[in-house]
């Protein structure tokens, strides 16, 4: 793991932000929803309606004068005096008097066009009636202040008061939707700011300065041929790297990696390797079948044992639907002798199956026992290699018991699932039991953003799923006789007598 730091650019990755926003999209349209609902149900419960009433008045003097510039500068002055008369309280307490109110319910305010002689009065009520009525007792009582104070002046209404009928203080429907669609855009924002600082393993780069550990390989983001409902209802499928759908990238990542396990095996020895993960659905089952396919294609013989017996998977991954003659457990239980017990042999190739389909919920008490051991000891002098799927580690305790007993112990990492720190933890406790730790697999890699990449199509530009090729290959792959095949290919051998 190296020291320096982490550039903004290498956290950035744009196929976990999109994947993020796509994943909570709808989220950000529920905040929307929320907040419109949240105003609406404010606005009738909370809110409280404001009306006003207003009118218009002119301000000028008695006398006339010659100068029509000084006459306007005179009444100008006295409007501006006459915004204080209208709004003291002797004036509020003549005005509740004058239409038989105990208290001015309202809020009275004045004011003057600037450079002007007109005088604006308004009075805000919760009732429209009373802004009506406190306004109109406003204009009949304020001769009996303002004749005291100003006998040269004249008030002549411009604009009478009416009643009013809409609320000032009511949100409109456009500014209810803003408000909303301004609330789904912050949550959009918290999202990709959530995305951005999440500390997981984002790519190769992040692996290499994070992560303390040795990167045996990655493996691409490989499509899986699924129907769209499938996609929706979060069905998975696993992918094998010798069937027709299998991209050379996708093919070529887990030939390197079967060529860095052979050099392990040249330099050290070694030949079981347990493959583990630290959570579910990171891709070790399909990393171990894969890793087994790669080495038996090359020549090796290949034991691969499925010993996550709490979830068993491996036949699902090859598609394996007949009985079983004897599950693995039953060798667990003693039910059965390890010479006895019947591998499946994968389509007339070096590698051998140790499956299981049945549940073994008491797998923990068993697998620590000497009849693994001796069955790991007893397949390494006849096999090249032996390749173990175990449980997650944060599942079960039971990989930490396997990897004790391999040699070598893989640790499959998808891309932007777990914390680094929840990685480094397991890499380390891997080497406190005194297990040897080989490396780490970088699973589900996106390439780096590019356009026809981005849209679809391979390296050319043309699109694989608009291709009659591929249609033909998805087709075949939903058919009864490609199933059939699939099932006679898997044919038991009688390993015990080799």
């Amino acid at each position: 793991m190296e020291s320096e730091k982490t550039g903004i650019l290498d956290v950035i990755e744009w196929h976990s932000l999109v994947r993020d926003v796509i994943r909570n999209f709808w989220t950000v349209i529920l905040a929307g929803i929320i907040a419109f609902l949240g105003l609406y149900v404010a606005e009738h419960s909370v809110y409280k309606p404001e009306y006003k009433s207003q009118a218009t008045l002119v301000v000028r003097a008695k006398a006339a004068s010659s100068l029509a510039y000084t006459n306007l500068t005179a009444s100008s002055e006295m409007a501006t005096i006459y915004t204080k008369v209208f709004t003291q309280p002797a004036m509020k307490k003549m005005a509740a008097d004058d239409v038989g109110y105990d208290a001015f319910d309202g809020e009275i305010s004045a004011s003057v066009h600037e450079g002007t002689n007109l005088l604006n009065i308004s009075v805000v009520s919760s009732d429209p009636e009373v802004a009506y009525n406190l306004l109109s007792a406003v204009l009949r009582v304020y001769p009996n202040i303002s004749d005291a104070v100003f006998s040269n002046s004249v008030i002549d209404i411009v604009s009478a008061p009416e009643m009013p009928t809409n609320p000032i203080n009511a949100m409109s429907s456009s500014r209810r939707v803003l408000i909303s669609f301004a609330v789904a855009a912050v949550w959009f924002a918290v999202i990709l700011v959530l995305s951005f600082f999440r500390d997981t393993v984002k790519n190769v780069k992040i692996f290499e300065k994070k992560i303390d550990a040795k990167l045996l390989g990655t493996v691409t983001h490989e499509k899986r041929p699924l129907p769209l409902w499938k996609r929706i209802m979060g069905k998975k499928k696993g992918m094998l790297v010798d069937t027709a759908f299998a991209s050379l990238r996708f093919t070529e990542d887990y030939s390197r990696i079967a060529t860095k396990l052979s050099y392990i095996k040249r330099n050290t020895g070694s030949k079981v390797f347990t493959v583990t993960s630290v959570t579910e659905n990171e891709g070790k089952s399909t990393a171990s079948a894969n890793i087994a396919i790669s080495l038996a294609r090359r020549g090796y013989k290949v034991v691969l044992m499925d010993l996550d017996l709490h979830k068993p998977a491996m036949y699902k991954i090859f598609r394996y639907r007949r009985p079983l003659k004897t599950e693995f457990s039953d060798i667990l239980r003693g039910e059965v002798s390890p010479r006895e017990y019947d591998f499946l042999r994968y389509k007339k190739t070096n590698l051998f199956l140790a499956l299981s389909k049945k549940n073994c919920p008491d797998a923990s008490e068993w697998l620590g026992s000497e009849i693994v051991e001796q069955c790991f000891e007893s397949l390494k002098q006849k096999v090249d290699f032996v390749i173990i799927d175990t449980p997650p580690t944060s599942v079960s305790a039971d990989a930490m018991t396997i990897a004790k007993m391999s040699d070598k112990t893989i640790l499959v990492v998808r891309t932007d699932i777990v914390d680094i720190a929840d990685i480094n933890d397991t890499i380390l406790t891997i080497s406190n039991i005194g297990a040897g730790f080989a490396g780490c697999i970088l699973n589900d890699v996106y390439k780096p953003f590019t356009l026809f990449g981005n849209m679809g199509a391979d390296d050319r530009g043309y699109s694989m799923y608009k291709s009659s090729a591929y249609r033909k290959y998805n087709g075949y792959a939903s058919a009864d006789k490609y199933r059939k095949l699939m099932d006679e290919d898997l044919l038991s051998v009688d390993n015990g007598k080799q």
